[in-house]
């Protein structure tokens, strides 16, 4: 397959003038990944950009307007299995090669576009129909740290060395899990480790991710062997092959949260899952 070619951040500002002067409808655009790293002058050019936004509705109007200036949905051989991945809403290149992904308010079926998020979004471009508000660079930095692209830990090392706010990036990691069930923490953990092993970049946050994801998957275990009829110490200990002793230690720290209700009222103690928790 023929290498595609690289656009800088002046085709970028090019393609959102066009837009902006064929688009008939109020379009409010986030930027993300390697269009973004683009114009914060991490990279020199970008294959594609990646674009979050909020409604069908915005999605129908830009791709739209990106049609009446002669993008077309690229063949499904031209599809590679990333992208497919990615699970985009849409996908439109022009004659040049450049490509829009086009997510409505998550990302690679993942990244939620939180309010924490569009909060920190910086306006990039605004036009008489169009704006662009281009995401934090911790959240490209997020965004990196969960999909699949050759170039992901590439750009995770730019993003770190360019100078992030770890902080912000730990607080949206819990974000997105409550936005999603999934455990972010363990997800981005691992992959701050191939960030570690390949570019020798440490991360002040791979513990507190480390630490919250084990905390998760231990809570998990514990509501599925209760909701399985294993309702004491004894008997949950058993079955997950850990001691009684740090068994009983989470069951209370569950109790205190609220998660699990304890019957004190027989011996051994009965837990079960507190639904209104």
């Amino acid at each position: 397959m023929t290498q595609r070619r690289g656009f800088d951040k002046n085709y970028l500002q090019q393609e959102f003038d066009k837009l902006n002067a064929n688009t008939k409808h109020q379009l409010t655009l986030f930027l993300i990944g390697g269009g973004a790293m683009a114009f914060y002058g991490l990279k020199d050019a970008t294959k594609d950009i990646d674009i979050i936004l909020t409604s069908s509705e915005d999605l129908n109007g830009l791709k739209a307007a990106l049609e009446s200036t002669g993008y077309k949905t690229p063949e499904p051989a031209f599809i590679t299995t990333p992208y497919n991945n990615m699970q985009t809403n849409a996908i439109l290149e022009n004659q040049d090669g450049f490509r829009w992904d086009l997510f409505v308010n998550k990302v690679c079926n993942a990244l939620t576009l939180t309010a924490a998020m569009k909060q920190r979004a910086k306006q990039l471009y605004k036009g008489n129909c169009l704006t662009v508000a281009i995401a934090a660079k911790e959240d490209v930095f997020i965004l990196k740290g969960i999909t699949e692209r050759e170039t992901d830990l590439d750009d995770m090392r730019i993003l770190a060395e360019s100078g992030l706010q770890w902080n912000i990036i730990n607080q949206e990691c819990q974000n997105q899990s409550a936005a999603s069930g999934r455990i972010w923490e363990d997800a981005l953990y691992q992959k701050l480790l191939d960030l570690k092993a390949k570019h020798h970049i440490e991360s002040p946050i791979e513990k507190l991710l480390r630490d919250s994801a084990e905390k998760k998957l231990v809570t998990i275990t514990l509501l599925e062997e209760i909701k399985k009829g294993q309702n004491t110490i004894k008997g949950i200990a058993q079955a997950i092959k850990e001691p009684q002793g740090f068994v009983r230690k989470e069951l209370e720290r569950l109790a205190t949260e609220g998660i699990v209700k304890v019957d004190k009222s027989q011996k051994p103690h009965k837990f079960k899952v507190n639904k209104a928790g």
